[in-house]
């Protein structure tokens, strides 16, 4: 009887200890450290002028991205076919939205004064003069070279394109490989977007015709 006895508080101790492990186990797991991220505004010098000839209104109709893009996770590829991603780095909102509320940033830093930059979408009579639409189709990080695929166009009056692009944009990681850099590099990446699109509108006023194939 006592052999009994032994027997069942030995495997009850057992049973505590598996027991105990495991809570210790799921809270080492639920006491993970997750950073979430966002995009900011490019770094403007002060060697960079305003530009002329900018209409005096100005769209970014909401950015489209990847379906792979869009994540909670912060996710790249290695310029193939295989995806990176980031467990514990998560971005702060969707990304399409973060893009597009940092392009308006972007925008506005770079502009004069008389030229009001917004987000769409808007009812139509309240359409901006010149509306942007951009279309990141992805992000690589090669030979710590990020990479940045974007599409975009720019629609005039009446919805006609006026100005249009397919690029790569690339930019050094100069730092290190943490998440943060990655971050602050695209992020100036994305500036350089703002700025070509900027450019290449006021080249299509001087021109007075489309630059597709500029």
């Amino acid at each position: 009887m006592n052999l009994v006895r032994r027997q069942s508080a030995a495997a009850k101790q057992a049973f505590c200890l598996i027991l105990l492990l495991g809570l210790m186990a799921g809270c080492s797991v639920n006491n993970s450290v997750y950073h979430d991220y966002t995009l900011v505004a490019a770094t403007v010098s002060q060697e960079q002028s305003v530009l002329s000839d900018l209409p005096p209104t100005l769209g970014v109709f909401p950015v489209s991205v990847a379906g792979w893009l869009d994540k909670k996770n912060i996710t790249w590829s290695d310029g193939g076919v295989r995806l990176q991603s980031s467990v514990n780095n998560h971005w702060g909102e969707p990304l399409p939205e973060l893009l597009t509320q940092a392009m308006i940033e972007n925008l506005r830093q770079r502009v004069h004064s008389g030229s009001w930059v917004s987000s769409g979408p808007w009812v139509q009579d309240k359409r901006p003069e010149v509306v942007a639409f951009i279309n990141v189709q992805s992000i690589a990080v090669v030979k710590r070279q990020l990479q940045m695929n974007v599409a975009w166009s720019l629609e005039g009056p009446n919805r006609q394109i006026i100005v249009q692009r397919n690029k790569v944009y690339t930019l050094s990681l100069e730092h290190d490989d943490s998440t943060q850099n990655y971050v602050q590099t695209l992020s100036q990446v994305w500036g350089a977007v703002a700025d070509d699109m900027l450019q290449a509108y006021t080249k299509f006023r001087q021109h007075g015709r489309s630059l597709e194939d500029l």
